[in-house]
This record gives C-alpha cells, sequence and structure tokens, in this order.
C-alpha cells in the first residue's frame, strides 16, 4: 500500500476544503491518487444535503449579479442554517455565482428548482446543484436555494448589507454624472424599503386600507361629512410621500425628494427596482 504522506494531505485538503481526516481516508483508499481521492470525496458527499433537508434553515444571505454592461443583473435568496455560515466567504461566492446563473436566464422569475438543475455559467461543466454540493461538502450544512429574480434595464446600481441579509437592485434612465448618487439611491431604499417607484406601482389594496382606516377614525371623532374627504385624501397624500420611492425625503439630503435628489444628477426617471431581504420582502 502505498504510504500517504502529510503533504499529500495538505495539497488535497487546499482543493477539496473538506476535513484532514477525510481528505487522509480518500487517498488512502485511492492508493495516493489525487485525481481518484478527490472523486470519491464527492460521491461520498453527494446526496447528503437532500439527506438534511428537514433541517431548519432560518439563516441566509442575498446574492447578487450585474452584468459589466450594467443592463442585466439577478438577485436570490439561499437560506442555511447557522449566521457563521450566512458569513462565510464560499457561502457567500456561491450566491453570488447562483445570481449570476438567474441573471444569464430568460426568466423574470425562475423557479429555484430550474435554477439548479442548469448547467452553471460560472463554472461550465457542472449543474448548479452540484457547485452547492460541493459548497455543502466544505461547509456541512443544510442550504436551500428559495428565491429567484432577474432584473434588466441600464445604468444598474446594486447594493448588499455587510452580512449579506438584504440587497438592493435599481435601474435608471441615465447615468448618473456622480456615480455617489446611484450608491446612495441603492443604500436609501435598502433603509427607506418603499412600496414602489411610482403612485400607479403602489399596490391599491395598501391605499385602500389607508383610505378605510382615514374616514374610520375621522367619523369616530366626529368629524363633518363635508370635510372626510379632504381628510382622507390628505392622509393618503402623506402615505404615498412615505411610501413611494420619487416622493420620498432622501436619506441623505434632508427635506429634498428622491426625485430632485436624482434629477440634479442627471436621472429624470427609475425604471426598476428590487429589494430582497432573507426571510422577508
Amino acid at each position: 500500500m502505498a504510504e500517504i504522506t502529510a503533504a499529500q494531505v495538505r495539497a488535497l485538503r487546499d482543493k477539496t476544503g473538506l476535513p484532514m481526516m477525510e481528505c487522509k481516508a480518500a487517498l488512502t483508499e485511492s492508493g495516493g491518487d489525487e485525481e481518484a481521492a478527490i472523486d470519491l470525496l464527492q460521491k461520498k458527499n453527494k446526496g447528503k444535503l437532500e439527506a438534511k433537508a428537514h433541517r431548519e434553515t432560518a439563516e441566509g444571505r442575498i446574492g447578487i449579479y450585474v452584468s459589466q454592461d450594467r443592463a442585466s443583473s439577478a438577485m436570490i435568496e439561499i437560506r442555511c442554517e447557522t449566521p457563521p455560515v450566512a458569513k462565510n466567504e464560499m457561502f457567500a461566492e456561491l450566491s453570488n455565482k447562483i445570481a449570476q446563473q438567474v441573471a444569464a436566464g430568460s426568466e423574470e422569475t425562475p423557479s429555484p428548482e430550474s435554477i439548479l438543475a442548469a448547467d452553471s455559467v460560472a463554472e461550465p461543466g457542472k449543474t448548479v446543484a452540484e457547485l452547492m454540493e460541493a459548497t455543502y461538502a466544505r461547509i456541512k450544512e443544510n442550504m436551500k436555494l428559495t428565491r429567484c429574480r432577474k432584473m434588466t434595464g441600464q445604468n444598474i446600481a446594486s447594493y448588499i448589507h455587510f452580512d449579506g441579509s438584504l440587497g438592493v437592485l435599481v435601474s435608471m434612465d441615465s447615468a448618473p454624472s456622480d456615480p455617489q448618487v446611484a450608491k446612495d439611491l441603492c443604500m436609501h431604499i435598502a433603509f427607506a424599503k418603499p412600496l414602489g417607484i411610482s403612485r400607479d406601482e403602489v399596490p391599491a389594496e395598501e391605499v385602500e386600507k389607508v383610505r378605510k382606516l382615514a374616514a374610520d377614525v375621522a367619523r369616530a371623532e366626529g368629524k363633518p361629512d363635508k370635510i372626510i374627504d379632504k381628510i382622507v385624501e390628505g392622509k393618503v397624500a402623506a402615505f404615498h410621500k412615505e411610501k413611494v420611492l420619487m416622493e420620498q425625503e432622501h436619506v441623505k439630503e434632508a427635506k429634498t425628494s428622491v426625485e430632485k435628489v436624482l434629477k440634479a444628477a442627471g436621472v429624470s426617471k427609475v425604471t426598476g427596482m428590487l429589494l430582497m431581504s432573507v426571510g422577508g420582502l
């Protein structure tokens, strides 16, 4: 039997990221053949992700990809079991590769299953599911792809929170004269969480809730019928100012709307917006 040296074990550990004892056992079984050992390790870990699917994936991160021409982008949510893994560099790299896969496709909201079954554009020769399996083999924690969204447009800007818990994609009709304006817009969206870019994008049911509540309160307070409509419209206008992106007060420009900040930088219109958080929006 071939003698397995510490150097061989370390080399295999560096290539696979798996524990030293697993690497040594694989090398021993393969007679010191590194490629055969890698195949053994892959077969050994294949399917274990599904075997642990019952374990709760309460943590996770958002992955983002934006094409070089800033015309195509995607955002995904991938879940895991613990906060340390959510912040793990390998897990973050996997999430961004999956986002790249979504951006390369034609569907705006592809199913996680279709993305996992696809041949990887980030690592040709492997499926996305195999990329996930390889990451699982190193991290040893259950993970699950839960949401996928693609966004196209022009001058796409992105933001992801430092811990990967929240991400933003936004497209504009022209590039801001100052690149910082695009970055600030993304951070504004992350903070203010608008329901739509313009009033017509705000869900009608949300506006109706405001109308009904305002009318009910006004009547309960004994307001005359002739002014209730004015009170209601005032509440609706205030709601729009709080929830509509272009009408919101910019988080970095006191008493100035997002629309005015963008126009000053040469941007007339925000053409797309996507906000996603782990387990939330």
